[in-house]
């Protein structure tokens, strides 16, 4: 027995010995080990195309004028990313905080009607002539994001990946113009301060051939809702698939497309969200 119990705690001895030399010297063929997961972090950058859903009267007041219901810009996002793995070096599931300076802009533009004119026929006297509108509406949009993605790696470097994005909106400004389109020979009739005033209008440009009815935060008050202000947060969902691009360096190529879904609105009061399909590249350093 005395034997037999000196061989067990021998036999134990070894095996703590041979385990605390693969926890101190990592990972070998022979003995993978558990391993520690390396640092990732890097540069990211891509391309956005901004999508805006809503539904904005042309003249806030006026029930009969036309409505801006889809809008859409170009945009881009550049910042920075760290990349934590969850668990063992082998592990296939991680987290991606990103922060990034962001722009998702929009353009809206609906056509007017079509107004009788009176125009100089130089003869003393005047004619009639149809005049066609079109109304435009350009949005400014800045943001700064904060990401936190979960990832998680398929096969064969393909990636899937999803999770909240919260953004500050460091600039965002609103451009509305009624522009007359046709004959080039009319221009809007300017009346006094006060009128223009009642009629929201701002001022007059392009030799008097375009109002602007708006130029300020996406937050226009109407007789009904006087108290609009800008959301100074948006909220989102995003979801995308990448590709990990394997140099054999400490330098890794990830490319990837999303869909960043907004979830609130532009301003307290208008049915009005931003999401945005992304293409972007981030580039991966192993410390």
């Amino acid at each position: 027995m005395k034997i037999y119990s000196t061989l067990l705690a021998m036999l134990f001895l070894l095996t703590l010995t041979v385990f605390s030399q693969e926890e101190e010297e990592g990972p070998t063929p022979l003995g993978p080990g558990k391993g520690s997961a390396a640092i990732y972090l890097g540069p990211v950058a891509g391309f956005n195309r901004a999508i805006h859903s809503a539904n904005l009267a042309s003249f806030a007041d006026d029930p009969l004028c036309p409505f801006f219901t889809n809008g859409s810009s170009n945009g881009f996002f550049i910042g920075a990313f760290y990349e934590q793995i969850i668990g063992g070096i082998t592990s296939k599931h991680s987290l991606v905080g990103r922060v990034v300076f962001s722009t998702m802009p929009a353009s809206f533009e609906k056509e007017g009607d079509t107004y009788p004119s009176l125009v100089d026929d130089g003869k003393g006297g005047y004619t009639t002539i149809l005049s066609s509108t079109r109304h435009t509406l350009d949005l400014t949009y800045s943001l700064l994001t904060v990401e936190v993605m979960y990832k998680f790696n398929v096969a064969y470097g393909l990636v899937l990946t999803a999770g909240p994005s919260f953004d500050f909106v460091l600039k965002s400004h609103l451009l509305q113009k009624m522009e007359l389109v046709e004959p080039s020979n009319v221009k809007f009739k300017r009346v006094s301060d006060s009128l223009m005033q009642a009629r929201h209008i701002i001022r007059y440009e392009n030799n008097d051939r375009t109002i602007v009815t708006w130029d300020g935060e996406p937050a226009r008050p109407t007789e009904q809702n006087t108290n609009v202000k800008s959301n100074p947060v948006r909220f989102a969902l995003k979801f995308g698939v990448q590709y990990e691009i394997i140099t054999g360096t400490k330098i890794d190529i990830i490319p990837g497309i999303f869909y960043n879904l907004g979830v609130t609105n532009v301003n307290n009061v208008e049915s009005w969200k931003v999401s945005s399909i992304q293409a972007g590249v981030d580039i991966r350093f192993t410390l």
